[in-house]
């Protein structure tokens, strides 16, 4: 593979990684001023923020769109790509995050606007907040993260990137929905931040300012399952990402997740994906 291969922003890229991102500095006549024509799309998804300038997507269709500094495209694995610079427009910046979801991000990635199947949302339509000063250093924050080349930069990019995709939950006003709690996000962040320790609801309900019995059902209602299920998920995402790019021994994954029996961490990471953590390690070596 070449040099111009291994460039995300260049032709060729392959987008192995569970998650890549950066920025698009594309301007008129420059070596990246060239149109993006995926017929098939990607086997991940697409995140894009534009921040200046105007893209153009769909030309000559009925469902011809333009991007301009605010609004985001969200691109379902599998679907078509069919977009550039605007040509109205001298340049065209945009952030951007490839990424392949977890399991709990699937009601999030349902967008209310769409168009032969990508997502289109407009944050300056956000009628409560200032939504893009939110979102756009998230999108910085992620791409920095990347850059940090630590063995738990791409978990922590993911949890970063969780925060984008509730946030444009909350941003799409079209869409008929229960505002995500502040205290349940509270609590995730905590979750995050405490995987490797043993969390009772007692202790996050805590966290949350509320009791027992309010928290796990407000939690459910609006993520979708349990608090359990939320915490394994987080830990079973951790241990994949861990298990391709460390060489970790599945012991000490298993501990670094705090899990204290490895047997009994190998059942749960079978049961979520379907394999055993030494087969998965071996499939993506």
């Amino acid at each position: 593979m070449t040099d111009e291969n291994l460039d995300p922003l260049k032709p060729g890229y392959p987008f192995n990684a569970h998650l890549v991102s950066g920025i698009t500095p594309i301007v008129k006549g420059d070596e990246l001023d060239f149109w993006i024509d995926r017929p098939k799309g990607l086997k991940g998804i697409i995140l894009n923020l534009t921040v200046s300038g105007a893209g153009l997507v769909f030309p000559g269709t009925p469902q011809e769109q333009t991007v301009r500094s605010g609004n985001l495209m969200l691109i379902p694995a599998g679907t078509k790509h069919d977009y550039g610079r605007h040509p109205d427009f001298h340049n065209w910046y945009h952030r951007w995050v490839y990424f392949r979801p977890r399991a709990t991000w699937m009601d999030w990635l349902k967008w209310t606007k769409t168009h032969n199947g990508v997502g289109f949302l407009d944050l300056e339509e956000c009628k409560t907040c200032e939504a893009l000063p939110i979102i756009e250093p998230l999108f910085q924050s992620i791409d920095q993260s990347c850059k940090t080349h630590s063995i738990v930069a791409e978990e922590l990019s993911l949890n970063l990137l969780e925060q984008v995709l509730i946030r444009c939950r909350e941003y799409d006003n079209a869409r008929p929905k229960l505002p995500v709690d502040h205290r349940i996000l509270r609590v995730c962040q905590f979750i995050n931040e405490n995987l490797s320790k043993e969390l009772s609801v007692e202790e996050l309900s805590r966290v949350a300012c509320m009791s027992n019995s309010r928290f796990s059902h407000l939690f459910k209602k609006q993520l979708g399952v349990s608090v359990r299920q939320w915490i394994e998920d987080q830990r079973i995402s951790l241990a994949r990402q861990l298990l391709i790019t460390t060489d970790l021994a599945v012991n000490q994954i298993s501990g670094y997740l705090g899990y204290q029996d490895a047997l009994y961490f190998s059942r749960v990471f079978k049961k979520n994906l379907g394999v055993s953590p030494r087969d998965f390690r071996q499939t993506h070596l």
